[in-house]
């Protein structure tokens, strides 16, 4: 049992990037949270090789990479004060446009496993939209039932199911599979939760209500919950990873404890965790003299952060990515 402590957790802010590695290909985006403020690029883990796809490397930013490692989603602005920008689907090593799109504006994007279709959050006439967008016919196939961000919903392993709160009902997800357009909904059976986002654990979830709780959904009920009141002297800023029957809190926390017969306040850098079997509150303490951001997974039991600094999390061994080299 953990005590309550007093902890701070590390923010995001321009130098730091969002990072999806793709286990199986080997390959990873890289891009600023903050778009514009550095370079985005895409990364070959097995050639040890950089590139980027836009002449002015700030202006645009890579949003996904697909299920084969073979084509990203990027999108960029080439006019300051334009209402739109541009979505492209681009073939690595060829560089062959196979979608450009610029009659909205488009927020998020994300590749599906029906090859046809992408998911889109984008702006058009004043009016937000959560759409399947079908490259092929280069029209809108099936629109969301609620215009909700996509990353606070979740795909399957596969990407083949997507799941996604209702922002209305509490007691209800909504999903919808891509290769049929499909849909249906999961009734939840009192919650006691306004959830916001949603996390795929294999055939289960991890709920969360912003920085008030935290559930895991299994076997169609909720089968444990933690009030993250309980547990963090301030509100938590941040998501989930799974990894090794863990699920991570992925923003590591500053804990400042009064040592015993020290008048000085130390500090320690821990990442929060639970063991999904019981429910139960587990910490691992990082390394010292590294302050860690925002984790995602990498190899292995590899995670890596949004500044490059990657930990091994059965081992202990620190090793760092060179993102200034592509900055």
């Amino acid at each position: 049992m953990i005590i309550k402590q007093n902890v701070i957790f590390n923010k995001t802010d321009k130098k730091d990037y969002y990072i999806y590695i793709d286990k199986k290909n080997n390959r990873g985006i890289f891009t600023p949270y903050f778009k514009g403020s550095y370079n985005s690029f895409f990364y070959d883990f097995s050639l040890d090789k950089c590139r980027i796809f836009h002449k002015n490397a700030k202006s645009y930013s890579i949003l996904d990479l697909s299920l084969d490692g073979k084509k990203i989603i990027t999108i960029s602005v080439d006019n300051v004060n334009s209402s739109n920008n541009t979505l492209k689907i681009v073939e690595i090593g060829t560089n062959k446009v196979f979608l450009e799109l610029s009659g909205m504006y488009v927020y998020e994007a994300y590749f599906t496993a029906n090859p046809k279709l992408i998911i889109c959050r984008a702006k058009e006439f004043n009016r937000t939209n959560v759409f399947l967008y079908n490259i092929e016919e280069k029209k809108i196939v099936y629109s969301l039932k609620e215009n909700t961000f996509i990353s606070d919903g979740a795909f399957d392993e596969k990407r083949v199911m997507f799941t996604y709160p209702s922002a209305i009902n509490n007691k209800i997800l909504y999903q919808v599979n891509v290769l049929t357009l499909n849909d249906g909904k999961i009734q939840l059976e009192n919650p006691n939760m306004k959830i916001s986002s949603i996390y795929s654990v294999g055939k289960d979830f991890v709920l969360m209500e912003s920085n008030k709780s935290i559930a895991f959904y299994s076997n169609k009920k909720i089968v444990w919950k933690v009030e993250l009141s309980s547990v963090f002297s301030c509100e938590y800023d941040g998501g989930i990873f799974y990894l090794d029957k863990k699920i991570y809190f992925d923003n590591p926390a500053i804990s400042k404890d009064n040592m015993e017969n020290d008048k000085n306040l130390k500090e320690s850098m821990i990442l929060y965790r639970i063991d999904i079997d019981t429910g139960n509150i587990e910490y691992l303490l990082l390394p010292v003299n590294i302050q860690y951001k925002r984790f995602t997974t990498m190899f292995g039991t590899k995670i890596i952060d949004t500044t490059g600094n990657i930990l091994d999390i059965r081992s202990g061994k620190t090793l760092t990515f060179p993102l200034k080299l592509y900055k």
